[in-house]
């Protein structure tokens, strides 16, 4: 697009990152990390995916455990807060 044709882009910065560890009888860390665009989303994706994981395979011990890259260790959703 040449320079001065009116249309510009604003820069905004990348959403932060969100690792989402299950810690339960077997461990298994995410490394890649999810964005989201706050913290809240991140709590309602880990609440999610802890009822998931209880209804598919019965598990109720351990942990959705939530970290990022800036404030490292943040929340922890029980996995015994979604057994039925």
């Amino acid at each position: 697009m040449p320079v001065g044709s009116g249309t510009s882009q604003k820069w905004s910065p990348p959403l932060p990152l969100f690792y989402f560890h299950i810690i339960s009888e077997t461990t298994f860390l995410d490394d890649e990390g999810t964005s989201f665009g706050s913290e809240q989303d991140a709590m309602k994706h880990a609440r999610e995916l802890a009822a998931e994981l209880v209804r598919t395979t019965g598990i109720i011990i351990g942990a959705i455990v939530v970290e990022n890259d800036d404030a490292g260790h943040m929340f922890e959703v029980p996995l015994s807060s979604w057994e039925n």
